[in-house]
């Protein structure tokens, strides 16, 4: 006669078997859950980050309001290999611009910025519109931190060869106190200032060489 306990596999009631079945397909649809990193304001209009497990984007956002703050920034957490990320470290630290290319970059992010654009689609256009290399090398690493949800400061400071301390410093007051457009717009202004202060003096030095120049061809 067949017992009760029969109908399970290697001793377990068939019921019990079932629950484990449930358990690990849990465990599995946990496992496999997106991330998503989000910036966005809370109730008393200070700024906020953190990472979400979420079935989709919608749901994050849904999340995020649910704790009563604004959603400014939402993005899917795409998982790099850590060589991939040592790499891009050192990219980072040798990465070089120039003067000119710095103040295009600020500048064209400002206007975007100021047109009511995100952080992030600012950068995402910007990494598609810029044609030199090296500019879109630093957009795209620029815009790959906030995704994984670095603040743009942070991101900054990653690249100390171009950005100067204080450039990054004015960043991260902007974005503490929402004011990044304004804070951009002003180290454009000030970029600017620098670059003509900097050709002037280029000039200044170019004139008297080539006036020795053509008063020594004379002289021979």
């Amino acid at each position: 006669m067949r017992s009760f306990w029969s109908f399970g596999v290697a001793g377990r009631p068939p019921r019990q078997r079932e629950i484990r079945n449930v358990e690990v397909g849990i465990s599995n649809y946990s496992a496999a859950m997106p991330q998503f990193a989000y910036r966005a304001r809370n109730a008393q209009g200070a700024l906020v980050e953190g990472v979400l497990d979420c079935a989709d984007r919608a749901v994050a956002i849904r999340q995020i309001e649910q704790q009563h703050c604004v959603p400014i920034r939402i993005e899917a957490v795409a998982a790099a290999p850590e060589a991939k990320v040592q790499r891009t470290a050192v990219a980072a630290h040798q990465l070089k611009i120039s003067q000119n290319q710095l103040l295009v970059f600020t500048e064209q992010l400002a206007h975007l910025l100021e047109a009511g654009m995100t952080l992030d689609e600012g950068l995402s256009i910007l990494e598609k519109r810029l044609q030199q290399p090296r500019l879109q090398q630093l957009t795209h690493s620029l815009h790959q931190a906030l995704v994984e949800g670095r603040s743009f400061s942070q991101a900054l400071r990653e690249f100390r060869r171009i950005f100067p301390p204080v450039y990054v410093n004015l960043v991260a007051a902007g974005e503490a106190s929402g004011a990044l457009p304004d804070i951009l717009l002003r180290l454009v202004k000030h970029l600017t200032q620098t670059k003509i202060l900097r050709d002037r003096i280029q000039q200044a030095l170019i004139y008297p060489a080539a006036l020795a120049l053509a008063c020594s061809t004379l002289v021979v």
